[in-house]
């Protein structure tokens, strides 16, 4: 659950800092350097969700392919979390 919950925050400070999604997310521009703490830090968070997720699993191989599997969730949650922004702000 952890890893999960890590994951999750993890993909969404990338899409803060990714041009479509800061648009989306903070609606105004990010300087370079807080741009590159914001991508840092969910970088942290991505190796502690692989981390805490190769401790939930014995097997190596098998923690690493449903790692993978989990993060592919959370890309398409938060695809769809900004699409949802994005249109709540452009009918709302």
């Amino acid at each position: 659950m952890a890893a999960i919950l890590c994951g999750q925050c993890a993909m969404l400070l990338l899409a803060m800092v990714s041009v479509r999604g800061s648009g989306i997310l903070l609606r105004k521009a990010v300087t370079p350097l807080a741009c590159r703490c914001v991508r840092a830090a969910g970088i942290v968070l991505l190796g502690l969700s692989f981390l805490l997720q190769m401790q939930t699993v014995q097997t190596p191989v098998i923690a690493a392919i449903n790692w993978v599997g989990v993060i592919s969730i959370e890309i398409v949650m938060t695809a769809l979390t900004c699409t949802v922004i994005k249109n709540i702000r452009e009918n709302g």
